[in-house]
C-alpha cells in the first residue's frame, strides 16, 4: 500500500473504518435521457460531456462516495467496430476528467474497465501479450485523467482480469477485481467464487468482488463464499432485477428500497464497498446510503487455507420432504400461481381457501415463473422458500387447480 499515492492509499484505509457507496449504471441513466441502446455510451464523454458529468453529478448527490469513469467498454477491441480505436486515449481521459471534476475532493475516482470483445472466428483469442497493451493503453489514460483506482469489472475470464491486474499494478493504483457470476455462484467460464477469491488475491488484486451477473440475491450469496476465503475487501455491485421491455423502452421494476435492504445484507456479509450495476439510478443509491449509514464493516472470520477447506468432508445432506413422497398413496394435487405484475410485494399467501375441493390440500404450490432469474431478483421473489410448505409474498389474484 505504500508505493500507492495519498487518495489511493487513503481509499484503502477507509475500507477498513466504514461501509463506501458507489454509484449506479450510467448507461441506464443515458437511455433514460434519450440516447439510444445502439450509440456508444463511452464515445459521449467527448461528444456530449455535459450528459455525462450530469449523471456523475446526480449519483454525488445522492451519496456516492465512489464514482466510475464513464469508460466500461473504452477499449481498443470494442470501440475498433466502430472505427474510434484511435480514439481510445482521449475518450479515457476525458472520461477520466469528467468523473474528477463532479467528484471533487470527496469522493474517490474509479477508472471502469470492462473485459475485451474476443475475435469472431471460431476458437480465436487474444492473446496475453495483446491483451496486456490493450489495457495498458485504456488504463494510462485514466490515470493521467485522474483516477483513483482502478475497478475491472464484469470479467468472466479469470486470465484476462488477471492481465488487467498485472497492468494497474505496473501504473501504480489499487484495483478492485469483480466478476460476473451466473446461478450457483459461478462464471459463464464456470469459475467458482471461491476460486475466483483465491486467484485473484493472489494475482494482486486490492478489493475482490462481483457486479452484474444474475441478480441481488445470487450476488449476495457470491460474497458470503468470498468472505470465507479470503480477508481482502470485499465490493457488491448488483443489477436492479431484470428489465422489462414496457411499452417501447426498456424498464428495470425492483425498487430502490428492496435493492437497499438487500445491499444491508451484503454489507452484513462481508461487503465494504457497495454499489449498483444495470438498471440502478440515483434514487436506489439514494436509498443504498440511507441504509448504511450506521452499519460499519462486518466482522470477518480468519479465512481457511484452501487444504483445510479441501481436506473437510462434507457430511450428505438430509433428506427432504417432496410433494412426490406419497404419489401413489393419496391424490397429488398442484395449483399454479401467477407472478404479479408490480413492483410491490405484499403478504398474502392463499392456503387451503384455494384448495379445488372442500377438505383437500394442495400439497405443492407451483409457480409459473420466466425466467426463473427474474423471480429470484424481484421483491415478490425475496421472501420465497421451497420446501413441503413454502412461505411466499405475492400479489397474484389469479391461481389454477390441476
Amino acid at each position: 500500500m505504500s508505493g500507492y499515492n495519498r487518495r489511493s492509499t487513503l481509499f484503502l484505509e477507509r475500507l477498513k473504518e466504514t461501509i463506501l457507496v458507489g454509484d449506479g449504471a450510467m448507461g441506464t441513466l443515458l437511455y433514460s435521457r434519450g440516447i439510444p441502446l445502439e450509440a456508444n455510451f463511452e464515445y459521449l464523454s467527448l461528444i456530449r460531456p455535459e450528459l455525462v458529468e450530469e449523471v456523475h453529478r446526480d449519483y454525488v448527490r445522492a451519496g456516492s462516495q465512489v464514482i466510475e469513469t464513464n469508460s466500461f467498454g473504452a477499449n481498443a477491441s470494442k470501440l475498433a467496430a466502430i472505427g474510434l480505436e484511435k480514439k481510445v486515449r482521449a475518450i479515457n481521459e476525458a472520461a477520466a476528467r469528467l468523473a474528477r471534476k463532479a467528484a471533487g475532493e470527496e469522493c474517490f475516482v474509479a477508472g471502469s474497465v470492462g473485459p475485451l470483445v474476443r475475435p469472431r472466428e471460431e476458437g480465436g483469442e487474444v492473446l496475453p501479450t495483446e491483451r496486456r497493451e490493450v489495457f495498458r493503453e485504456q488504463m494510462e489514460a485514466l490515470a493521467e485523467g485522474g483516477a483513483d483506482i482502478f475497478l475491472l469489472e464484469t470479467f468472466s475470464d479469470l486470465e484476462e482480469l488477471a492481465a488487467a491486474l498485472e497492468v494497474a499494478r505496473r501504473i501504480g493504483l489499487p484495483a478492485v477485481a469483480q466478476m460476473a457470476f451466473l446461478e450457483e455462484g459461478r462464471t459463464r467460464e464456470g469459475v467458482s467464487a471461491e476460486e475466483a477469491a483465491r486467484r485473484l488475491s493472489l494475482a494482486g488484486a486490492s478489493v475482490l468482488g462481483a457486479n452484474c451477473g444474475s441478480g441481488p440475491r445470487e450476488l449476495l450469496r457470491v460474497v458470503g463464499r468470498m468472505a470465507a476465503v479470503s480477508d481482502l475487501p470485499l465490493s457488491a455491485f448488483p443489477n436492479s432485477g431484470f428489465p422489462q421491455y414496457v411499452e417501447g423502452r426498456y424498464i428495470y421494476l425492483a425498487t430502490p428500497e428492496y435493492f437497499a435492504a438487500t445491499g444491508r445484507e451484503m454489507a452484513r456479509a462481508g461487503a465494504s464497498l457497495i454499489g449498483g450495476c444495470c438498471g440502478t439510478t440515483p434514487e436506489h443509491i439514494a436509498a443504498l446510503t440511507a441504509a448504511l449509514a450506521e452499519i460499519r464493516p462486518a466482522a470477518r472470520p480468519r479465512p481457511e487455507p484452501a487444504g483445510e477447506v479441501a481436506a473437510r468432508p462434507v457430511p450428505p445432506p438430509p433428506p427432504r420432504a417432496t410433494f412426490l413422497d406419497d404419489w401413489d398413496r393419496r391424490p397429488v394435487v398442484t395449483v399454479e400461481l401467477d407472478p404479479p405484475r408490480g413492483s410491490t410485494a405484499p403478504r398474502c399467501w392463499p392456503g387451503p381457501r384455494l384448495s379445488p375441493r372442500p377438505g383437500s390440500t394442495p400439497s405443492v404450490w407451483r409457480k409459473i415463473l420466466w425466467p426463473v432469474s427474474a423471480w429470484e431478483t424481484s421483491p415478490w421473489g425475496r421472501e420465497f422458500r421451497s420446501g413441503p410448505e413454502p412461505r411466499l409474498s405475492s400479489t397474484s389474484p389469479a391461481a389454477t387447480a390441476t
